[in-house]
């Protein structure tokens, strides 16, 4: 406490370390600290002596006298009693004992605040409690001593967080304080009291904070590791900082104490190049800490090649690590940089291989170590091919080259050169009065559904069969069946393309195929190979081209006449 003497040569004891605090609209009493700290006598001993109590607001430099209105504030003895006090009252009060020849005076502080939004309280005049997690501990409604009537102890009722609560066993309320036996970190927060006093709500809230148990051991460094120094290879002049990371348990008030030294000095000792950064938080959870202090060098010169060590320690010991710095061999740097370059070259190629030939690369492995997708399926066919039939009297240039494509072309290569066994309706069903169930039987012992989706299949809606019947239906929606669309790039500009993109949606299993004109007509274009992989895997020697092409069948695919920008959907 400071004590000074006023050019009036009144003994001024500054301001007292009692702090008021209230919420808006509360009764607040201030006390005149002079006869609870400063002189042994109480206010009827000190006025029958004839000494005099004044009261002044402190505002800046000055001290005005208060002039009491009875409506919001009043003198009482030793104190002022605000009757609903307001944010204006803020700030310091001084009350002054004096007579003729003696003089003495102290002041009081008071903070005023509102209710912050949708809270019960103000951060800004909480009172701060601590409690190790386990441990046993009581909190109190504090400052309510002049809100108490004789021989009655107030009516108290307590909020957490402003919300009435369901308190566990463990915790225990008794008159004005709560009782918490066993201290959990979900007890941490904020916890008002609440009371009545002449017909005013007086409410005082207190933060608990929940700390990990007191440590009993010293911190631990993280980086370096303890009792294993770590080589740092660097380059003569380049910057360099490096980092000292360590853990502190909980140690009550005191900070984390961490710096660095090379052999027995300090950094601050150092040349003006090397410095250590600011100590940073990394982490903290119930006030045991992660922190990080950099050692920085601006430019490493030959000198700085040592040992550097970085101490942590608190009140149970010490603990430390150390960093070697060590010149980098250029060339093992080269060495370094070369091979990462061709790790780097190696990746690339292989990216670029993969990209280029990932199909072919599947269809290898699957051709040689895959398995038979065909072998115990009990299914018949490899697939069932769905396309529109155009009629002759609506066949031009492009609707022939279509239904050559489905009927004739991709046919033939699926099951001549790749021997698999397709399901045609027009060419493998018998018509009969059970046409659908047929059908479904078919699809259901196909292991894929091709579709090939041209502008006549589209505009006749040629799925409609998988819409209506509803094992069909199911097929599709569920995966039951993996469908391969095989789809032009011209079809957008001739039909109504929603519909397809509707149609895709409703599949499960769906690839996309497209033919993309004469250079798709090639046995090994992309599209031939992107089919086969779409098609179920077989473990069987594929038929060769010389096998399946004789003169009868040239005219169809020997060399697979470019077929100009057949539309195939999938």
């Amino acid at each position: 406490i400071i004590v000074l003497l006023s050019v009036d040569g009144c003994i001024d004891w500054s301001v007292d370390l009692k702090t008021y605090m209230a919420l808006a609209g509360e009764p607040v009493r201030v006390k005149c600290a002079l006869f609870y700290s400063y002189i042994r006598t109480n206010y009827s001993m000190a006025q029958s002596t004839g000494l005099r109590l004044m009261w002044y607001k402190n505002k800046g430099d000055l001290e005005e006298p208060i002039i009491f209105s009875e409506v919001r504030m009043s003198k009482d003895e030793d104190s002022i009693w605000f009757h609903s006090v307001e944010p204006q009252d803020s700030g310091f009060y001084t009350c002054v004992l004096r007579n003729s020849t003696y003089c003495m005076k102290v002041s009081m502080s008071l903070t005023v605040a509102e209710n912050e939004s949708g809270l019960c309280y103000n951060s800004k005049i909480r009172y701060l409690e601590k409690s190790e997690v386990t441990k046993r501990k009581t909190i109190s409604c504090p400052d309510i001593e002049d809100y108490k009537t004789a021989n009655q102890e107030p009516d108290v009722v307590w909020y957490k967080e402003c919300e009435p609560k369901m308190w566990r066993s463990v915790v225990i309320q008794k008159g004005n304080t709560l009782l918490i036996q066993e201290v959990q970190e979900e007890d941490g927060g904020n916890y008002t009291c609440e009371l009545k006093f002449e017909g005013k709500l007086i409410r005082r809230t207190v933060e608990l904070k929940v700390t990990a148990l007191l440590t009993d051991k010293p911190p631990k460094p993280l980086f370096p590791m303890e009792n294993q120094p770590t080589v740092i290879d660097v380059q003569l002049g380049n910057p360099l900082t490096v980092a000292c990371k360590a853990f502190f348990g909980f140690s009550g008030e005191s900070g984390p104490m961490i710096y660095w030294m090379k052999g027995e000095k300090f950094i601050e000792e150092l040349e003006g190049h090397i410095r250590e950064g600011e100590v940073r938080l990394l982490r903290e959870h119930l006030g045991e800490k992660e922190v990080e202090l950099t050692l920085i060098f601006d430019a490493v010169e030959e000198a700085d090649l040592a040992n550097y060590t970085c101490h942590v320690e608190n009140r149970n010991g010490r603990k430390h690590a150390s960093v070697l710095l060590r010149k980098k061999d250029l060339i093992y740097k080269i060495e370094l940089a070369g091979g990462l370059g061709a790790i780097l070259l190696l990746l690339i190629l292989l990216v670029t291989i993969y990209k280029c030939y990932n199909i072919e690369l599947m269809l290898f492995y699957r051709q040689n170590f895959g398995g038979d997708e065909a072998a115990d399926d009990n299914k018949e066919y490899d697939a069932y091919l769905s396309y529109t039939k155009v009629d002759p009297d609506a066949l031009d240039r492009d609707n022939n080259e279509e239904e050559q494509f489905a009927l004739e072309i991709l046919p033939d290569v699926l099951e001549k050169h790749y021997g698999y066994k397709l399901f045609i309706p027009d060419r493998d069903l018998i018509p009969s009065g059970t046409y659908i169930e047929d059908l479904t039987r078919c699809v259901e012992q196909s292991r894929r559904l091709i579709i090939v989706l041209t502008p006549d299949y589209v505009l006749r809606r040629g799925w409609s069969i998988f819409e209506m019947e509803n094992r069909l239906h199911n097929m599709l929606v569920s995966g039951e069946i993996k469908v391969i669309l095989i789809e032009c790039t011209e079809l957008k500009g001739k039909v109504n393309y929603h519909e397809v993109e509707s149609l895709k949606h409703t599949i499960k299993l769906l690839s996309v195929v497209k033919w993309k004109g004469p250079k798709s007509s090639k046995l090994n274009s992309k599209f031939w190979k992107r089919l086969v992989f779409e098609m179920p895997g077989k473990k069987k020697e594929v038929v060769s081209r010389h096998q399946v092409l004789d003169s009868a069948e040239q005219g169809l695919f020997g060399d697979l006449q470019p077929v100009p920008s057949v539309c195939v959907s999938g």
